[in-house]
């Protein structure tokens, strides 16, 4: 049969009238090696419409979508690897929180990114970091185009608090693996490191001059007040140190007395207010801090004693 009749066939097959033809054939009245041959011009056309179809399909491309919503994030476990993806313009929400003792700086690797249905070379994913599930309070944000790891500013976060993502697509469409880790800096403005007087901490922090903290706490013994208090730190880096006599980590108990001049291997006396000493039975609140330029991680031992008491 003649090539443009069987794709006419073909066009009426698959247009429905298959039923037809297909009752035409199985009904003739003509002898049986007619039937034969119709049959095989029955089986021929079907086997034709089978290669004008393999001949004609196409290859559908799924478009990126976006990971979770504002009211039901992607939930990230610290420490593990997760898939994900976001539309171009458009947003991925995802949500963390850091262990019940693991207050401190936390950083997000955003590994394997690629950008595709990329508008500009300036496309990239821009990582908003919040303290709510409003998606209000914005603690930092950065963009990336390629592979990169977000310090978040090395900001200290607070122990079992649940802390929010959101992910843009900026003129093109992302995929990549997003892993949630603890920085190099310990404790948070609400959850600060507990030192015991006179004990040995080994402690640590990350960031620079300008960012990053970490953030203790000490109550002072039963003495006659005032009594003088030292700090000591053995370490290699840099650092400086802050005393102050609120929780919030706002009020210095002393610039003037009670300020670490930076240095390595750090001794100072914490003499209170009044240059005297400090009161006993009060916590008081220290925050340690890098004098890097760059960012760098440290580690140190920390003591607070009480030489007199």
């Amino acid at each position: 049969m003649p090539q443009n009749k069987v794709k006419t066939l073909c066009y009426e097959i698959k247009d429905e009238h298959y039923v037809y033809f297909g009752i035409w054939v199985f009904n003739d009245t003509v002898g049986g090696a007619m039937k034969v041959f119709y049959y095989l011009v029955f089986a021929l056309i079907i086997g034709a419409c089978s290669v004008e179809s393999e001949e004609t399909s196409t290859t559908t491309i799924v478009p990126v979508t976006s990971d979770g919503s504002a009211s039901s994030p992607v939930e990230l476990t610290v420490g593990t690897a997760k898939e994900g993806s976001v539309a171009k313009s458009g947003y991925s929400y995802y949500k963390f929180t850091p262990g019940s003792t693991a207050a401190g700086s936390y950083k997000l690797a955003i590994a394997s990114l690629s950008i595709t249905d990329s508008g500009s070379s300036s496309s990239s994913v821009t990582t908003y970091l919040y303290s709510d599930s409003g998606y209000s309070s914005e603690l930092d944000n950065e963009s990336c185009q390629a592979s990169c790891t977000l310090n978040f500013n090395y900001a200290g976060l607070d122990n079992g608090s649940t802390y929010y993502l959101k992910i843009y697509g900026y003129d093109g469409e992302g995929t990549y693996s997003l892993t949630v880790s603890q920085g190099g800096s310990e404790g948070s403005v609400n959850n600060p490191v507990a030192l015991t007087v006179d004990t040995t901490h080994t402690g640590k922090v990350e960031g620079t001059s300008t960012y990053g903290k970490s953030y203790y706490k000490f109550t002072t013994l039963s003495h006659i007040d005032p009594a003088n208090y030292t700090l000591t730190m053995t370490n290699s880096d840099s650092m400086d140190c802050d005393l102050y006599s609120d929780s919030g980590f706002s009020t210095l108990v002393s610039y003037t007395n009670n300020k670490c001049t930076p240095g390595t291997d750090l001794l100072d006396n914490f003499t209170g207010s009044s240059g005297s000493g400090l009161t006993g039975n009060i916590t008081y609140y220290l925050s340690i801090e890098g004098q890097s330029s760059t960012a760098k991680a440290s580690t140190y031992d920390i003591t607070v004693a009480c030489p007199g008491c």
